[in-house]
């Protein structure tokens, strides 16, 4: 990392300090609306379904943007839409403390879900294009997000504490603080601008990229990797209760396992991308996501399932970053790809939980959450096909090459 933020010029090394700094921000703003969310519900006298439709407008929203936020870059250019589409995090923070209507509440959790779909476009493009190819400032990056979401419950604990009954509104206002104070850093950065075509890229238009093997290969990657993230999130609690394995605190405690995994894991691949090729740490991380997946939902004792945690967490802990590394300047070349790979692999985190908990319904939240299996097992047929197609490449380059 020292010797990729050597290569950078100063601007751009300030650039960097605002990706991680947001991330930072939306990672603890985002699992910090997760732990406050139960108090929120009881303080609008709000019902389960419209709790779960809250969280459905965040992901319409997240999924939405993804085709837009490239030609708001065009637009606007890049840092006015980056600064603007961010700060609507913040903007639907205080909408949710100022009213308890549902409608209202919907709007405000709609645009936190453009805020975070955007900076997750914006953030990688950008740091894959800093970063030419190597997967260490992505994985560095995406450590940020994680580091604050690891920082989110313990502070959402502190804020109960202090403020009782209205603590959430606390946490809220916190993270609020943060991220203002990161939107007035990025103010003074200077971010290229979209508008200023660079050599070899193309229009915001453009989507050649779509006839490109690579592309779908790292679509598919993401999207199956996703599906199983979002489902670890939002599932692995109630399946470590309702499955009789473990009691609730002792639930917490292991769920809690994986956001340290995965913060200790993308540190890791920070060190070991300089070392390997990203369709190598892909193959590795593919692998071992299906092994530790089957023991998890074949797991019945506190040491399997503790093992598994921390062997998914840190399996999965470099999988987002590294796949946008092994794309190359596929990104780059196209402003408009970025989005769409973001919104096609949006489906995937927004369709596996809900297919769990249809399945759980029917028949048992074990047997609903080894539908994740079928998502292991395409991550490494996915994998394997990525692998193939960079040695073919390697091949066809050595043979034009004698």
């Amino acid at each position: 990392m020292k010797a990729f933020l050597s290569s950078l010029s100063r601007s751009k090394r300030y650039v960097v300090a605002e990706l991680l700094l947001v991330y930072f921000a939306q990672g603890l703003s985002s699992i910090m609306l997760g732990s406050v969310l139960p108090d929120l519900r009881a303080a609008y006298a709000l019902d389960y379904q419209i709790g779960g439709t809250l969280l459905s407008a965040q992901s319409i929203g997240y999924l939405g943007i993804g085709l837009l936020s490239g030609l708001a870059a065009i637009k606007w250019g890049l840092k006015r839409a980056y600064l603007i589409l961010y700060y609507v995090f913040a903007v639907g923070f205080v909408m949710l403390l100022t009213n308890g209507s549902p409608v209202w509440l919907l709007a405000a959790m709609f645009l936190t879900g453009i805020s975070k779909g955007a900076i997750t476009d914006y953030n990688n493009r950008v740091m894959s294009e800093y970063a030419n190819g190597s997967a260490t400032p992505l994985n560095m990056m995406h450590a940020a997000y994680a580091f604050g979401a690891c920082v989110a419950p313990l502070a959402a604990l502190a804020c109960h504490k202090l403020g009782g009954e209205n603590g959430w509104r606390l946490a809220l206002e916190i993270s609020i603080v943060l991220l203002t104070a990161s939107f007035i850093f990025g103010l003074f950065m200077k971010m290229d601008d979209d508008k200023s075509t660079k050599t070899g890229q193309k229009s915001a238009t453009d989507y050649g990229f779509l006839r490109e093997k690579l592309f779908w290969l790292c679509t598919a990657l993401c999207f199956f990797y996703e599906a199983v993230e979002a489902s670890m999130m939002g599932w692995l609690t109630s399946f470590y209760i309702d499955s009789g394995v473990l009691a609730a605190d002792a639930a917490q405690i292991i769920t809690s396992l994986l956001w340290v995994s995965l913060l200790i894991g993308r540190f890791s691949c920070s060190v070991i991308a300089a070392k390997f090729r990203p369709w190598q740490m892909i193959t590795v991380m593919c692998f071992g996501m299906a092994a530790f997946l089957v023991l998890l939902v074949t797991g019945t004792t506190l040491p399997m399932l503790t093992i598994a945690t921390i062997g998914l967490g840190l399996c999965m802990s470099g999988m987002y970053g590294t796949t946008v590394a092994n794309a190359g300047d596929l990104f780059s070349r196209y402003p408009a790809s970025m989005g769409i790979y973001v919104t096609l692999n949006g489906f995937g985190a927004a369709m596996a939980p809900a297919a769990i908990g249809i399945a759980a319904n029917r028949t048992g939240i074990r047997w609903g959450f080894a539908i994740l299996l079928i998502a292991g097992v395409l991550l490494v047929v996915s994998a394997v096909l990525n692998a193939r197609y960079f040695k073919d490449r390697q091949h066809s380059k050595a043979v034009s090459r004698t």
